[in-house]
């Protein structure tokens, strides 16, 4: 009986006492807290948005509807790279003359997003329109090369 309650303490004390491996843990995550409470590291020097995107693929290829409010023609950067389609939109903010912000529910930032295509596609077709505050991209495939039948030579 004795061993019985001597082996139920020792669950007891082992239960309120974190294990080492535990305890360790523990402490590595204290030591990274100082720099995650900082923030991190800050690359943009506004808030940075994902806009919403819908991408319908078609018999020609994929469009790309984007909702980009606030971005005007002059502030909108598209770019296809290695099959990397970006879209970056910076927002101008505007104030009203003689008015001073008392009270904010929207904010202002600009608009950042990637993707990655797959397949082929023409990128001297691309044609993109802006309007209302909707990017549409009408991305074409690329056409398919055609069939060539290949000449077989026979050393002489």
């Amino acid at each position: 009986m004795a061993r019985q309650e001597r082996a139920k303490a020792q669950d007891k004390d082992a239960k309120k006492q974190p294990s080492q491996a535990a305890q360790a843990n523990q402490q590595e995550n204290e030591a990274k807290l100082p720099a995650e409470q900082g923030g991190g590291e800050r690359t943009h020097d506004r808030p940075m948005f994902l806009p919403r995107v819908d991408i319908y693929e078609t018999q020609t290829g994929l469009v790309v509807a984007a909702d980009l409010p606030g971005v005007k023609p002059d502030g909108l950067e598209v770019t296809l790279e290695k099959r990397v389609l970006s879209i970056y939109g910076r927002v101008d903010e505007e104030v009203p003359e003689g008015y001073s912000l008392v009270y904010r529910e929207y904010e202002v930032g600009d608009f950042e997003r990637q993707f990655t295509l797959s397949g082929d596609f023409d990128i001297n077709g691309i044609e993109a329109n802006l309007k209302d505050g909707m990017l549409y991209l009408a991305i074409p495939r690329a056409p398919e090369p055609e069939a060539k039948r290949i000449q077989i030579r026979s050393p002489s």
